[in-house]
């Protein structure tokens, strides 16, 4: 009986050891991102990490980032700018190369080489991280901190830098693959210089059909000395808090009265008037009834945000399994 179930653990550990190093068969072929928005130096910053399945195995992995700007007037930040290009796009115009100082892993720990510059592009070092994910797992990377307290990825030769969020990214778009829940972005501002990102999580079945769409924005605001503050809730997650139509509603209230989430709910429901998630539902779950990645000829009843950007996006989605 022992014998028995050392023989199952030894099958079951070989089984995911074969997943981790892409032997893993998938449902859905296509392209399967994660992304995660930061700020850097007070701009904007999205970073992603991009699998592609083909014939049903791992065929790719694609790391990029892009970087944005502040706009200052004095000392003040007013408001920020996206990048034109994303890291990769700008190749050896990023300038990591030849720029100092160049770290080294030497004996179990990051070393500074003094007098010496870094070897290679950000580009250059990505495609290593892609090579090495490919070959050898999505947990394949391992990490030290070095002297700063900053986690640079130890084991993959001609690699320097710092983990990115790299990892974990590779990670979730592997897991979005094996759900075949597809994500796609898009980067914008707002009318005031904010930063915004528009997103679809688009999930599809073996048949590649669309079986749920979600539709969601995150968006900012710039303080005049920190810079660029994302949101901590996306319009999804605020729901009813996000108050698209609040205004109408204190319009109705005695003067001094700011009025309440429950009356707000109430004069929706009076007024026929629905939050921006009830309405991005509604272009969603026609999506889902028709499996038409383009606006309808008739506007969808209750519909009243722009919705040339969701459309934009649930097409992408779309092409991602095709």
């Amino acid at each position: 009986m022992k014998r028995f179930f050392a023989m199952i653990f030894i099958f079951v550990a070989a089984l995911a050891l074969v997943a981790c190093k892409g032997g893993e068969k998938f449902d859905v072929d296509g392209e399967f991102t994660a992304f995660e928005v930061t700020e850097h130096g007070g701009a904007p910053m999205v970073t992603s990490v991009t699998v592609t399945i083909k014939n049903g195995k791992i065929s790719k992995f694609y790391i990029d980032a892009l970087q944005g700007s502040a706009v200052k007037e004095g000392e003040v930040i007013t408001a920020v700018n996206w990048n034109e290009k994303t890291k990769k796009e700008l190749k050896f115009d990023y300038g990591m190369k030849d720029v100092g100082p160049r770290y080294e892993f030497k004996d179990g720990a990051w070393k500074v080489v003094e007098g010496k510059t870094s070897e290679k592009e950000w580009f250059e070092q990505a495609e290593l991280l892609e090579a090495k994910w490919l070959k050898d797992g999505v947990d394949s990377l391992t990490l030290t901190k070095d002297a700063d307290g900053a986690e640079r990825i130890d084991n993959v030769a001609g690699v320097t830098l710092k983990d990115g969020g790299y990892i974990k990214l590779a990670k979730q778009a592997v897991e979005n693959a094996r759900a075949g829940k597809v994500v796609v972005f898009k980067t914008g501002l707002s009318k005031g210089g904010a930063a915004e990102i528009y997103f679809v999580e688009a999930t599809f079945n073996k048949e590649g059909k669309a079986t749920e769409i979600v539709i969601d924005t995150r968006q900012s605001k710039v303080d005049g000395e920190k810079g660029l503050i994302w949101n901590e809730k996306t319009k999804q997650e605020l729901g009813f808090e996000y108050r698209m139509h609040y205004l109408d509603y204190q319009a109705t209230l005695e003067e001094g009265d700011e009025g309440t989430i429950e009356g707000y709910k109430a004069w929706l429901k009076d007024n026929n008037e629905l939050e921006w998630f009830e309405q991005v539902a509604k272009i969603s779950a026609d999506v889902v009834a028709t499996q038409k990645s383009t606006a309808p000829a008739d506007a969808i009843a209750g519909v009243t945000v722009v919705t040339d950007t969701y459309y934009e996006l649930i097409a992408n989605a779309f092409a991602a399994v095709k």
